[in-house]
């Protein structure tokens, strides 16, 4: 049986300044906690304004919270299409903060999704990479989140965790360089920038130095979580960062992660929380941060469909214990499937899902129809294809 898996990270209408203030039935939401998708207007250190794609996950209490700002990875930079990505591919990630009292703002930096201006590695190339000119660029924006995002009456001025994943992770080093007043950790996930094939990279020894310099900077502790099967950054490369980053004297923890999936490098935002959490909540823990839960992970009772193989069901099992939202399945009754992950609303989540499900049926057989958005059951009828 054919089979296809869509990772959904869809491009849709620019959603206004004020996008958080509204009911948000397109967002799964979660009991003890607000999802609301926002732009975020900011002022960079320059004196540009920039509006920056987001989505805020927190819980539903009325008293500021510390901050996660969260920020995205990237992909090969040729033909990478920056509007195909959106804040919700982290949102996993997003929920485990925030259930554990965080309010968790997952901010795409310059050049990604819809967030204004160009990307931190514009103009350079694998020959000048630029690693510094990065590193800076990153800071800027991120600075200026962390700034508007302080201004929100659910958020607290004074306390705030950095959070990224791949180039993200080296970001939020760069951030952290800064020293910025009340951020009290970082929590670096598979961090780097310049990697080719995990054999090769762009600049390896200026990486390492920028690395250095930054750690001579930072006064904030910060986690280093690598995953035994990175193809990005293999084990001998995070210790070597790592050890470049340390040794100009900055407090930090490096955590070997057992290997997930086919390559660990983006289990960030597609592991369970469970994988990475604890090592997360003791280093928290260890600079008297929130580490323990105050909400609880959705309960969902979702009955496997009976035309699945059991690839399809394993498939299914996954789906209903993933909190990779926006998300949704749709079958046959021949039990051709098709699964949508991290798009922006339950719409187009739908729309994936039934796309690719589409494909797989022959032709004249029954049509797709959606059997679930998010973490509920839809009726055979609501929409087929």
């Amino acid at each position: 049986m054919r089979v296809a898996i869509a990772l959904a990270m869809l491009l849709s209408e620019a959603l206004p300044a004020w996008a958080d203030a509204l009911p948000a039935p397109q967002n799964q939401q979660v009991a003890g906690l607000i999802r609301t998708p926002m732009m975020l207007p900011v002022t960079l250190e320059n004196g540009q304004p920039a509006l920056l794609d987001a989505f805020v996950t927190r819980p539903a209490n009325s008293e500021p919270a510390p901050v996660a700002l969260i920020t995205n990875g990237t992909a090969d930079t040729a033909g990478f299409d920056r509007f195909v990505m959106n804040p919700n591919r982290y949102a996993s990630t997003a929920m485990a903060f925030a259930r554990h009292g965080y309010a968790a703002v997952v901010v795409l930096r310059q050049g990604y999704g819809q967030s204004s201006g160009a990307a931190e590695y514009a103009g350079g190339s694998c020959a000048q990479p630029h690693h510094r000119l990065a590193g800076e660029r990153d800071r800027s924006t991120l600075l200026a989140a962390l700034k508007a995002i302080r201004q929100q009456p659910w958020a607290s001025p004074k306390q705030a965790v950095l959070v990224g994943i791949s180039s993200g992770g080296f970001a939020m080093l760069a951030t952290g360089a800064a020293n910025p007043p009340g951020v009290q950790a970082i929590i670096n996930f598979d961090g780097g920038r310049g990697a080719l094939d995990g054999k090769s990279f762009c600049d390896q020894p200026g990486l390492l130095k920028v690395l250095t310099d930054y750690g001579k900077r930072t006064t904030i502790p910060s986690l280093w979580l690598y995953a035994a099967n990175d193809r990005a950054f293999p084990p001998a490369t995070a210790k070597a960062m790592f050890s470049a980053y340390q040794r100009g004297g900055a407090p930090a923890q490096f955590v070997a992660m057992p290997a997930f999936g086919v390559n660990g490098h983006t289990f960030m935002d597609s592991a369970p929380e469970a994988f990475w959490w604890s090592p997360a909540a003791h280093f928290l823990q260890q600079q008297a941060l929130p580490y323990q839960p105050i909400a609880a992970l959705p309960q969902t009772q979702l009955p496997v469909p009976s035309v699945l193989n059991e690839e399809g069901r394993k498939a299914f099992q996954e789906y209903a214990a993933s909190q990779r939202y926006e998300k949704a399945f749709a079958i046959d009754a021949q039990g051709d499937w098709g699964v949508a992950y991290w798009a922006r609303t339950r719409d187009e989540a739908a729309e994936s899902a039934l796309g690719y499900c589409a494909k797989q049926r022959e032709a004249g057989k029954a049509r797709c129809h959606l059997y679930t958005i998010n973490n509920e059951v839809v009726p055979e009828q609501t929409v087929q294809r």
